[in-house]
């Protein structure tokens, strides 16, 4: 048997258990988002479930498109680090960085909502500029899970994608037993529970990391080195992919006459994302090593392709009984959205586990370019079928291009795999 596997041996490598601990919080937090989701679309509805999945949708647009790729270079420069006094160093320089991004994105997206005549037609500019001068805590979200994973302190990345549901959770705890009956400002009550817990957790990692501003100038020169040959490379691949991703919950919205539909594909995506979860954590976990290894070892692969398909199996059997044993009638077509979503998230991490590889070796470009060529995909086939089919065009558009984006990766993987072999 080629795929044998030790259970004991398994369970004494330390990268199994710190893909133990990544993958434990991101699962237990599964079930923590579950009932959050009930209360919040009980508590706002459909439209105002979708009026807050739009907004998300802008900050998760902004986010893509204003770190610049400044996030990936830190990302390299902590990766190629070996001293801990210096890796604190990058922490800092690249949360100046971020401030200064942060202030950029702010004056752009004031401009967005004065102009954009959806966002006023749907009656959301007021609150979505007052929700800006929160911006800084969005972008904190591609800065610790680029910063984290490359210096390797999972427990950290894990408490950054767990707690905050455990926060959300109790505050959605309050709100179905205290304040079912609240008249006021419903949507921003969510988006102050929201951003609270996003806030307070972050604080504390930060404490934890103990982040340093010495050498201040030399490391964001260092940073702005790696974004030349590194960083600017990902960013582009990256902002045509994830950004038309994001891009999908905006124009389901501009296609609508309401944002009800953004809330059912955000909902679909949410309950589907476990199947990209798996091939995600392990390859973070695996990232640190994939740098000095010359193939992804197959048994790695094995397993977790395995684990993916029974996790697929099992949300084709549970999504229908669980959206409509939680959910109100209102929400039943999100059930055929989450069998479509979940083929388009196992295909998405399937991608991300071999572009991990890629990263890890430096092979910024072949990654850019597929990115790029998903994007595309996900852009076109959107624009296509979302005024045909409306949601559902958006879902099935999320499976061909996650399937460009695995096949890709796939085949550049393959390519580097036998240049490393001939450099030997």
């Amino acid at each position: 048997m080629p795929y044998r596997i030790n259970i004991i041996d398994l369970w004494n490598n330390l990268r199994i258990k710190q893909a133990a601990v990544l993958y434990s919080a991101s699962f237990a937090g599964i079930p923590l988002s579950i009932f959050t989701s009930i209360v919040f679309t009980r508590f706002l509805g459909p439209q105002g479930y979708g009026d807050f999945s739009f907004i998300d949708s802008l900050f998760d647009f902004a986010i893509i498109i204003f770190p610049a790729g400044l996030f990936f270079a830190g990302n390299r420069a902590l990766l190629l680090n070996k001293k801990a006094t210096k890796a604190r160093e990058f922490y800092g320089a690249t949360l100046v960085y971020l401030f200064l991004l942060f202030l950029v994105m702010t004056v752009c997206l004031a401009a967005y909502a004065f102009l954009d005549p959806n966002l006023t037609a749907k009656g959301l500019n007021r609150f979505f500029l007052m929700l800006l001068p929160a911006g800084w805590i969005f972008l904190l979200r591609p800065y610790f899970d680029n910063m984290l994973h490359a210096d390797n302190r999972i427990h950290d990345l894990a408490a950054t994608r767990f707690l905050p549901k455990v926060f959300t959770f109790s505050a959605a705890f309050v709100i179905y037993y205290f304040a079912a009956d609240y008249t006021g400002n419903r949507l921003a009550v969510i988006w102050a529970i929201y951003l609270l817990a996003f806030l307070v957790i972050y604080l504390f990692v930060f404490f934890r990391i103990r982040i340093s501003f010495k050498n201040l100038g030399k490391r964001m020169q260092e940073i702005r080195s790696h974004h030349q040959s590194y960083g600017v490379h990902l960013y582009v691949g990256n902002l045509f992919s994830a950004g038309a991703i994001s891009l999908t919950g905006i124009l389901i919205s501009y296609f609508s006459p309401d944002n009800t539909g953004v809330g059912f594909f955000a909902l679909a995506v949410a309950i589907s994302r476990p199947m990209a979860m798996i091939p995600g954590v392990v390859a973070t976990t695996w990232f640190k090593d994939f740098a000095d290894k010359q193939s992804i070892p197959a048994r790695l692969a094995f397993v977790t392709a395995l684990l993916t398909l029974f996790a697929l199996a099992g949300l084709y059997l549970l999504a229908g009984p669980f959206v409509r044993v939680f959910y109100s009638d209102a929400f039943l077509p999100v059930i055929p959205l989450v069998h479509l979503a979940g083929i388009g998230m196992a295909l998405y991490g399937g991608g991300i586990f071999f572009s991990r590889f890629l990263e890890a070796h430096g092979h910024g470009k072949p990654v850019r370019n597929i990115h790029i060529a998903m994007g595309l995909t996900l852009l076109v086939t959107n624009l296509l079928l979302i005024p045909q089919f409306d949601v559902t065009g958006a879902a099935i558009a999320m499976i061909l291009a996650s399937a460009v984006y695995a096949l890709g990766m796939w085949y550049h993987y393959v390519k580097a795999e036998i240049k490393i072999e001939e450099n030997r």
